[in-house]
């Protein structure tokens, strides 16, 4: 009785282990890209909501009357403001979060002062809305750096700095 050969059955099942084994990984690897995407592309949105609803709110708020705590707490909510800041504060990076929870709370200082009776025109309104500004681009370039662009300097626009003063009507007229 002759032995039988072992080594072809061995030789294809070890190469089809192999193949299998490459398979899996490359389809593990194509999966774990899918939801890093999926996940920058959920925070590039969440960003830009929240920069968008920042910027609705801080438009509202602008156009409320001094002492108006209804119209003052409307202008945050129906912006969106809380909504976008939830979704950042749980879907963004400590750089991001940081950057935004600041821009944030500048427009917040923003609507106490409007909801105190101060009027927007007035020097400290108007401190308070330099503050929002130079927040909302800080928050904005830190959203450029996350996602690989380089942040722009001021004077790239033609500006002398983020918080708007020099191109202010406002502060030129007050120097």
């Amino acid at each position: 009785m002759s032995g039988m050969d072992w080594m072809p059955l061995l030789s294809t099942g070890a190469g089809a282990l192999i193949a299998l084994s490459g398979s899996f990984l490359v389809d593990l690897r194509r999966g774990r890209d899918t939801r890093d995407r999926d996940r920058d592309l959920d925070r590039w949105r969440t960003c830009i909501d929240f920069a968008l609803a920042l910027g609705t709110a801080h438009s509202m708020l602008r156009n409320t009357a001094a002492g108006d705590r209804a119209a003052t707490t409307r202008a945050m909510s129906e912006s969106g403001a809380y909504q976008e800041r939830e979704r950042l504060l749980m879907s963004g990076t400590p750089e991001l979060v940081v950057a935004g929870e600041d821009a944030f709370h500048r427009l917040v200082d923003m609507q106490r002062l409007i909801r105190a009776g101060e009027d927007v025109r007035t020097d400290a309104g108007h401190e308070a809305y330099h503050r929002f500004a130079e927040a909302l681009w800080t928050f904005r370039m830190a959203v450029r750096r996350h996602f690989g662009h380089r942040a722009i300097d001021p004077g790239t626009l033609d500006r002398k700095d983020w918080s708007e003063r020099n191109e202010c009507v406002y502060c030129v007229a007050a120097a």
